[in-house]
């Protein structure tokens, strides 16, 4: 009903404004010349300097990028746009103060801290007027959005993460191991990482480092809180343990302290595989100079074959108080188009978020380190909506960790872990609702 009566009255301003022109051209040149002038004062209007602030709170978008996919085309397509990035800001900070940026770059799991700041709403009316086509996004990254809204669009994603065996060559050279092949289950995997876990003149070599017990939980989309309940104690999250226990029992595997498994991978190169998200940043950088590396397919669970992880993506807003919403939309709109998405997707290394596979494909087509790895590994793996996350109980991870982290010592069992990182989270639920008046 809605379109047809917006089909109707299109038609009838049409048929209006040819009538107009018709008049005014033969009969009523003043008229005309007042359109000509209300015209110009419009286009000077929409050329008027603008200056936009964009935040975020990490490196979502680091200096590199944000001038060669944002700063640099803007100029070229809007010279009367500006943008300037605050990286590191107290957001809070700087509302309090008086300073609100128009854009919002961010993780889309952290939505929920902008939300509680005020600055989040539906972007749906910003989507319609500028005509952007949703059809070309992945639709699984926009499912992922919606789950913060009601369905709602509170941002846009721009680049994605992906997961994937970072693997060491010459370790498996050392000990002729056959390296990671893609399409392993976590089973296979450990199994591959017993052959290559030892000690070898002094130098103890681990097998597999899978990241931490968090991680693979976010292969399984697993939140800890669910729908404002606890959602810890059940088969699900026993796996996830029981598998993070298994990797670290590996023997000559053990987690080394306070040394992150980056830097065992990357510098001291005792790490035969790393099995994570996107790296190829660090990996073009001087620690890894000379490293003999190559990556194979995200290993995944018998009952989910190919499942690499949930969606783990980066999305833009366009702040609620912001006083330039329509010149806003369009860095988003250039962030997202097919040229910038390329120039993404071939210097950055990271994912495109487009359907268009000729994009995706070319995933580092400009980066050296990336020539001849096997980056078909990446596109082998699936990945589902994230779990929608939320920032109203904030100790949620630390009464977690600190069960799990028993569990991983071998201080106390699985289900204990369970069970009582279950009351603890019930507890917090309680004492943060009754706080909340709920």
């Amino acid at each position: 009903m809605e379109a047809r009566v917006c089909q109707a009255a299109a038609a009838v301003f049409v048929a209006f404004m040819v009538l107009a022109g018709c008049s005014s051209s033969l009969n009523e040149p003043q008229a005309a010349g007042k359109e000509q002038g209300q015209t110009a004062e419009a286009t000077t209007k929409s050329e008027e300097p603008v200056k936009l602030l964009l935040a975020q709170k990490w490196s979502e978008i680091n200096d590199a990028d944000f001038q060669t996919l944002i700063v640099e085309p803007l100029a070229k397509q809007y010279p009367n746009i500006q943008i300037e990035m605050l990286k590191g800001e107290n957001i809070k900070e700087m509302i309090a103060a008086g300073t609100v940026p128009d854009l919002v770059a961010t993780w889309v799991n952290l939505i929920p801290d902008y939300q509680e700041l005020g600055l989040v709403e539906d972007m749906t009316p910003l989507i319609k007027k500028h005509s952007l086509d949703l059809g070309r996004f992945e639709a699984t990254y926009l499912d992922t959005i919606r789950g913060y809204d009601n369905g709602g669009l509170v941002a846009l994603p721009y680049d994605a993460n992906f997961n994937a065996i970072y693997y060491n060559k010459d370790i498996f050279d050392k000990f002729g191991v056959d390296y990671p092949k893609d399409g392993m289950t976590w089973e296979e995997t450990i199994e591959l990482a017993k052959k290559v876990s030892r000690e070898d003149q002094g130098v103890r070599y681990r097998g597999l480092e899978a990241d931490g017990y968090g991680k693979l939980a976010l292969q399984e989309a697993l939140p800890t809180i669910k729908d404002g309940k606890s959602n810890f104690n059940n088969d699900e999250w026993k796996h996830v343990l029981e598998l993070a226990r298994s990797i670290e029992a590996i023997p000559s595997n053990e987690p080394v302290p306070d040394v992150h498994p980056r830097n065992q991978f990357m510098k001291d190169r005792n790490l035969a595989m790393f099995a994570t998200g996107n790296n190829f940043n660090l990996l073009q950088g001087d620690a890894a100079k000379g490293l003999n590396w190559d990556i194979a397919q995200y290993p995944s669970n018998p009952d989910k074959p190919n499942v690499a992880g949930m969606v783990d993506e980066h999305v833009a807003f366009v702040t609620k108080a912001s006083k330039h919403k329509d010149e806003a939309f369009k860095v988003i709109e250039i962030l997202t188009s097919d040229e910038i998405q390329k120039k993404l997707t071939r210097a950055s290394g990271k994912l495109s978020v487009l359907k268009d596979a000729s994009i995706r494909r070319e995933l580092g087509a400009d980066m050296p380190i990336l020539q001849g790895k096997h980056l078909d590994a990446i596109f082998k793996g699936t990945y589902v909506p994230a779990y929608t996350a939320t920032s109203k109980y904030p100790d949620a991870g630390k009464i977690v960790s600190e069960q799990v982290t028993k569990y991983l010592a071998g201080e106390q069992d699985v289900n204990t872990t369970l069970r009582v990182a279950d009351e603890g989270l019930q507890n917090h639920i309680r004492q943060i609702d009754a706080g909340a008046g709920k």
